[in-house]
């Protein structure tokens, strides 16, 4: 049997997590947003919607895998939470790839600043002093008094 190659195919199933398992599309960031029912399982939006159903007055998405219903949100499908690992792969194949940081800035008399001139950061002199906090019984830790007064 053929197994999946790369790190976009999915443990259980051998699909890979960038497709929905009923439709086979490819999740994307409109029509086909990878959403989670509760038990555990990921299908696109659409499909999702095609899945919901009302019974007995109430409105029911039975899961194709498992066969847990999931109530349907106030807000329909589109308030069901995100398949959040699926939704980053997704906007990060979708951004433009990272481009190295910009070169420092020359100064108006053309030099570059490249590190941290000397002497910029004076020394901090004399810290504030903080009252230590004490013990209502002596017994060396701290208790009743750092928890506003009370006793434990």
């Amino acid at each position: 049997m053929l197994q999946p190659e790369g790190p976009r195919a999915s443990e259980e199933g051998g699909t890979r997590r960038s497709d929905c398992i009923i439709c086979y599309s490819a999740y994307d960031l409109s029509g086909h947003l990878p959403r989670r029912l509760y038990c555990g399982h990921t299908f696109c939006q659409a499909c999702v919607r095609r899945l919901d159903m009302s019974v007995h007055e109430q409105r029911w998405i039975p899961c194709p895998q498992c066969r847990q219903s999931t109530p349907t949100p106030r807000g329909g499908v589109a308030m069901l939470d995100l398949d959040l690992a699926a939704f980053l792969a997704i906007k990060a194949e979708r951004e433009p790839a990272r481009v190295e940081p910009w070169p420092p800035t020359p100064l108006k008399d053309g030099t570059t600043v490249t590190q941290q001139p000397p002497g910029l950061c004076p020394s901090l002199g004399p810290q504030p002093h903080f009252p230590q906090p004490r013990c209502c019984r002596n017994c060396g830790s701290l208790c009743c008094l750092s928890l506003g007064g009370r006793e434990v």
